[in-house]
């Protein structure tokens, strides 16, 4: 694709995975599409928020004696969704989970390969992150941008974009071998919250708090650290079945008095929701 390419409404596609977690107001988007991963109890086999939502997700995890196994769409599954999206639209741009913890990328790059104009991008984040992310470039597509713009603004906000997570346990994540034993056996010992984010496309961890009051001290004190006073946020939080906890995420970003020009919230997905457990929550802010 040339950088120059002139992108519009008209002629753009883009499509998530389904761990980008997306709230309503994302998923309905005409130029939005989304892929599932799976998720594997025993025999039985879901669809990433398609046959599994969170509702039903979630008692089935904590009910489960072995954690979930999750697993990423065929290289076929992409070529077909690439082409039927290539039918429709002049280009698609394919956004998807860290490499570092998932082969998703991998096979959409080797799918994207077999179609024309396709555009793959390693987020090299989860969740709520890359719905920002498709919130954050719908605007820009609106009002007129290049594909060398847009490409330019994905850059600057993977370099630019704050993410914590914060988890109830660290017992999933270790399960699923997301993260190192030794930070779970700390968090675990001292009944501390742990904090985590992303650095490199990997799961790391950031601060250990005690308790939830200290844990939104902690983000309040991490976003006004790393932001202007002057210049509005942006914020995004999903949550595993603990709405009001995620509503304190927002008003933690708030008490730094930066101005936050927009926020959602949205649930934790199946396959996301695995690895994070039950009452999760992550947070990503950004400052344009």
């Amino acid at each position: 694709m040339r950088d120059d390419v002139r992108l519009t409404r008209d002629n753009v596609a883009i499509l998530v995975d389904s761990t980008a977690d997306m709230p309503e107001f994302i998923a309905k988007d005409q130029n939005v599409s989304m892929i599932p991963l799976l998720v594997r109890f025993g025999a039985e086999t879901y669809r990433d928020w398609i046959d599994i939502t969170p509702s039903a997700f979630y008692p089935k995890l904590r009910a489960a004696k072995e954690l979930p196994t999750t697993s990423l769409p065929s290289v076929g599954e992409f070529v077909a969704v690439y082409r039927d999206l290539r039918s429709r639209y002049d280009y698609v741009y394919s956004f998807h989970l860290s490499s570092k913890i998932s082969g998703t990328f991998g096979a959409a790059t080797v799918a994207a390969e077999q179609v024309d104009n396709v555009t793959v991008v390693d987020t090299g984040i989860c969740s709520s992150g890359i719905a920002l992310l498709v919130q954050r470039l719908l605007m820009r597509i609106e009002a007129g941008t290049t594909h060398q713009g847009t490409m330019d603004y994905i850059a600057w906000f993977q370099e630019n974009l704050i993410m914590l997570f914060l988890l109830d346990t660290l017992e999933y994540i270790v399960k699923g071998g997301r993260v190192g034993n030794a930070a779970g056996l700390v968090g675990t010992l001292l009944n501390i919250k742990p904090i985590l984010t992303f650095k490199d496309g990997l799961v790391t961890p950031f601060k250990k708090a005690r308790g939830e009051k200290k844990a939104m001290q902690v983000i309040s004190e991490t976003v006004a650290e790393r932001t202007r006073p002057d210049a509005p946020l942006h914020a995004a939080v999903a949550h595993a079945e603990v709405p009001d906890k995620a509503q304190e995420m927002i008003d933690a970003v708030r008490q730094t008095g930066r101005p936050v020009e927009s926020s959602f919230i949205t649930e934790l997905g199946s396959v996301i929701g695995t690895y994070g457990g039950p009452r999760s929550r992550v947070l990503f802010v950004l400052q344009e």
